[in-house]
């Protein structure tokens, strides 16, 4: 210690007998160290106007601090100090090291409480850099009660605040901060906290935090943004500008912990997996309170969730916090979740890349959900109006109400659940008003009631058996049969786009059954269309739903109208009945690869039998020679006939490895086979002369035949 006075420097430092440079002291003797100082300035104020206190090295459990410096100064204005460090080291894991500390006090007082008042502080802390502010501090040795009060500590960009007051086993935090820059108080956190790689979050946020410990441990915490920006490295959890606002509360009791947490947002726009907020247009509030005893669960006593125009929901739940978070039981009472929004907030972003990525919706939901083990256990849920349509009216629905009752347990009671709409829509196909009454648990279904009418176009279709079983799964099975009531053919192809056809379509649909991926018929299927009979049989379908699906069939028509026939495919025009038979039918991805084929002139029929030009020269492309029937058709005197008759006909495919082997009627005289056999004058006989045919070319041929009304020729 050295004394001037005016006079030369007397030096009062205490010697020791081997380190005189090592001071090692408490924070209580340190403050008993200032009692010399306060004698020294005991004295006249003529005789001693500063004091100077020299540390090499002192050491705390608190802190390492070497080349310090005190030094006293007494004037017309009292007593003023200043405090210099040349390094301190705190004892706390991954805490800077602080340099060129610096304290200035306005005003020091060494009697009753040591107190710094009007100080001002400044230093280099690591990664910190330099950080300067104002400080004041208080010290009552005799209780032990320390305060201290920072302002204007420049942290991250922003500022803070902080006011602590201690003493023993009592102490009390408030703590403020503003404008602090997200970026680089994460920069400056890395000791103790690093986001994931590729993760970055930005923007401005202010803190409020008040702490104490009397008369239980309780903390307040206030965040808010006006600009909050986040992405994760994979790009599925993004917030953009986003106003928010948090509000916490934790209070500890005996081993209890009990807390609140309020979460608003009102502006920006945020992304988290399917999940899609527009806080400006649907602002967010959301309030839990919860509590904890010891290591037991988390209890969620109340969660309530409301965004304005998207839902309204409760919740209760309890957590398991070890090894890690796992849900033990939930409730949720789902008050309304409101289309569109509920739309555009949880199911858009999911179905974006699909047909039902833009829907327009209306109506709302409620209903209650029950979860147990991480896995839902109950829904109850009621449907209010609902309707969607997509732009290109594809798929639509209009006024489905009704009440789903779903448990995931076999034998457990589950009320019966019912389904109603005026109006739907899918690719073309229309239905009217429907109701259904079901029951649904586990992955199971089962439509009851049997005979359920459910209108399509002027007809309907009538369900006798609906069932499935194991939905969802590898063993998932159904069972399905119906009868199709007449429709309107004109109406259903006007609404498919396909060419118009006149009549009725009406058909039984058998028993069909799905079992270890193989969809079979078990009976046949027989559709009445073009004023005849179609009878599909031995139906199987392989993988259905797998990415190479197999059909196998055998299909037998009876007394088509070829007149009905014709003029829907513009194939030109013809007169008579047909029959016709497909046996060994095999698709694959829905392409023929495998079939014997044959269209004739149906036994026995007595109808006017007649065939345009037109027709003549379709069938003899096929046959390898529409060019020469063609040429013949417009010379000598067959161009002046534009119909003929004919006594029979027949059209033969053997379909093997894309190769179509040809036959007709039966062999013709100078080779070939008839394909048409005419009669009456002018005869007109059409005949192939080709025996094998590329399927693929033929196909293409036949196509661009029927799309647009004309044939190439080979």
């Amino acid at each position: 210690m050295q004394v001037r006075n005016g006079s030369p420097v007397q030096d009062l430092r205490p010697r020791r007998p081997h380190d005189d440079s090592f001071v090692k002291i408490s924070l209580q003797r340190a403050c008993w160290a200032l009692g010399p100082l306060a004698a020294a300035l005991a004295v006249p104020a003529h005789a001693v106007d500063q004091v100077t206190l020299t540390v090499s090295r002192l050491q705390t459990p608190q802190a390492q601090v070497r080349g310090a410096q005190v030094v006293m100064r007494l004037g017309s204005g009292g007593l003023s100090g200043s405090l210099r460090a040349a390094s301190v080291q705190l004892t706390r894991p991954g805490a800077p090291p602080l340099h060129g500390a610096v304290l200035h006090c306005a005003t020091v007082s060494l009697s009753g409480p040591y107190a710094c008042r009007g100080g001002q502080f400044a230093l280099r802390a690591g990664a910190f850099g330099a950080v300067h502010g104002d400080l004041a501090t208080s010290y009552d040795a005799r209780t032990g009660a320390l305060t201290v009060s920072a302002a204007r500590v420049g942290l991250a960009h922003g500022e803070l605040r902080l006011v602590a007051a201690l003493r023993p086993g009592r102490w009390q935090v408030r703590m403020s901060a503003t404008g602090v820059q997200l970026a680089e108080a994460v920069r400056l956190a890395h000791p103790w906290f690093t986001l994931p790689s590729g993760d970055s979050l930005s923007g401005p946020v202010s803190l409020a935090l008040r702490a104490a410990n009397r008369p239980a441990l309780h903390a307040r915490i206030r965040l808010r943004s006006g600009d909050l920006n986040f992405s994760n490295a994979a790009g599925t959890v993004v917030s953009q500008h986003v106003a928010a606002a948090l509000h916490g509360a934790v209070t500890e009791r005996g081993g209890a912990l009990s807390g609140t947490l309020v979460l608003a947002g009102s502006r920006g726009e945020a992304l988290a997996g399917p999940l899609y907020l527009d806080l400006a247009a649907h602002p967010l509030a959301l309030h839990v309170t919860a509590a904890r005893r010891g290591a037991g669960a988390l209890e969620i006593s109340r969660l309530t969730l409301h965004e304005r125009g998207v839902i309204d929901a409760d919740a209760t739940a309890q957590l398991a916090l070890t090894p890690r978070p796992t849900l033990i039981d939930a409730q949720v009472q789902l008050a309304r979740l409101a289309f569109p929004g509920a739309y555009a907030s949880f199911m858009q972003m999911t179905l974006a890349s699909g047909p039902l990525g833009s829907l327009r919706t209306r109506g709302w939901a409620s209903g209650s959900l029950r979860l147990r083990a991480g896995h839902i256990e109950r829904i109850d849920a009621l449907l209010h109006g609902i309707g969607f349509s997509d732009p290109t009216a594809s798929l639509s629905m209009a006024g489905l109400n009704g009440a789903i009752h779903w448990a995931s347990a076999s034998g457990v009671a589950v009320a019966h659940s019912q389904l109603s709409w005026q109006h739907i829509g899918l690719y073309g196909l229309a239905g009217g008003a429907t109701h259904l009454t079901f029951l649904t648990w586990s992955r199971n279904f089962a439509l009851l009631g049997g005979n359920v009418r459910v209108p399509v176009f002027d007809g309907a279709i009538l369900i006798h058996t609906l069932v499935g079983r194991n939905l969802g799964t590898p063993h998932a099975q159904f069972d399905f049969n119906a009868d199709l009531t007449p429709i309107s053919m004109p109406v259903m192809c006007k609404a498919f786009g396909w060419p118009i056809m006149n009549g009725h379509l009406f058909a039984h649909i058998p028993l069909v059954q799905y079992r270890h991926h193989v969809l079979k018929f078990n009976g046949n299927l027989v559709a009445h269309v073009f004023d005849g009979v179609i009878t599909g049989s031995h139906i199987r379908l392989d993988d259905p739903l797998g990415q190479w699906p197999q059909l196998y069939a055998d299909v037998a028509a009876r007394a088509l109208d070829l007149g009905m026939v014709t003029h829907t495919f513009a194939f030109g025009s013809m007169t008579g009945r047909i029959d016709a038979d497909i046996t060994g039918l095999k698709l694959f991805d829905w392409s023929p690869v495998a079939f014997d084929a044959r269209i004739y002139t149906m036994p026995g029929d007595h109808s006017s039998h007649l065939i345009s030009q037109k027709a003549v020269t379709r069938i003899a492309g096929l046959g390898g020679g529409g060019s020469e029937v063609a040429a013949a058709l417009e010379s000598g005197v067959l161009q002046f006939f534009k119909t003929f008759h004919y006594r029979r006909l027949a059209i033969g495919c053997r379909l093997r490895n894309e190769v179509c082997h040809m036959s007709g009627v039966g062999p013709a005289d100078d080779g070939g086979y008839y394909l048409v056999q005419g009669s009456w004058i002018p005869r007109l006989d059409i005949i192939g002369n080709v025996q094998r045919v590329n399927w693929p070319q033929m196909l293409e041929q036949i196509t661009q035949g029927i799309s647009h009304g004309g044939m190439k020729m080979n």
